[in-house]
């Protein structure tokens, strides 16, 4: 494979996305090119929004054949601009967050729980359900009994991932609102791996999660120190940046790739 990235840049793309991708063509190293289809040809492949089937198509052969593969997607914080980065992996792994160094600006946190507060269900999605091959609602279903049977008699407010993802008996929906404002009061957050849990180690909610980068917090610790959960933001900090930011994206990428 050739030396420099290719920039799969195709379509349907958001916008956000788009400007993403145009900033990272901007300050690509030498040798990198665009692509409107998947070639395969180089080293790095750079992707926005992998889960399109189109996409994860590319993400694996890409992997199958031995290259590395860059995606973006909606950032963790700063939902606006940001875009957080993952390598090979949907999100950064453990592994990969021990890279990076606990330095930078440290994120002013909250302390918004309640130990006796409702528990909130964040849903996996539909889209999220395709890429791991699970069908609508099952996990939440699941999720749902296991949190009655170890919590038995504790409200569950309800997460959906998107408003049309239909209704989860047993619990209380708790969306139409910003998420600061749902988790406030709440005892724990259980997901798969939503940047929900970003959210709640922000507002200081113990989190329960089966993957995602907020693993590498709870894994073996549902309830992390205020140090911990800082010091984890640092990190994750590598992990996202902003068009403005591109050259230092690529800086960072080239050491972790």
């Amino acid at each position: 494979m050739r030396d420099g990235a290719e920039l799969l840049i195709d379509s349907p793309m958001a916008q956000r996305g788009k400007r993403m991708m145009g900033a990272l063509l901007d300050a690509a190293p030498k040798g990198s090119v665009r692509t409107r289809e998947y070639a395969g040809n180089h080293r790095l492949l750079v992707m926005y929004g992998v889960g399109l089937k189109q996409r994860m198509v590319a993400r694996e052969k890409h992997l199958k054949a031995g290259g590395r593969v860059v995606m973006w997607d909606l950032g963790y914080w700063d939902r606006d601009e940001a875009m957080r980065l993952a390598v090979d992996s949907f999100h950064p792994t453990a592994d990969q967050l021990a890279m990076s160094p606990a330095t930078g600006h440290r994120m002013a946190l909250r302390e918004d729980a309640d130990p006796a507060g409702p528990i909130m269900l964040v849903g996996l999605g539909v889209k999220s359900g395709k890429m791991l091959g699970i069908a609508p609602m099952v996990w939440e279903r699941e999720a749902l009994r296991r949190i009655h049977q170890i919590y038995p008699g504790r409200k569950v407010w309800w997460r959906p991932k998107a408003q049309d993802d239909g209704d989860l008996p047993g619990t209380e929906r708790r969306d139409g609102m910003s998420i600061e404002a749902a988790l406030k009061g709440c005892s724990l957050v259980v997901a798969r791996h939503s940047n929900v849990t970003v959210d709640a180690c922000i507002a200081g909610v113990p989190v329960q999660c089966a993957g995602g980068a907020a693993w590498a917090l709870y894994a073996f610790n549902s309830a992390p120190t205020r140090n911990e959960r800082a010091d984890f933001l640092l990190k994750l900090a590598f992990w996202q940046w902003k068009p403005s930011e591109a050259v230092q994206a690529w800086d960072w990428i080239k050491r972790v790739t």
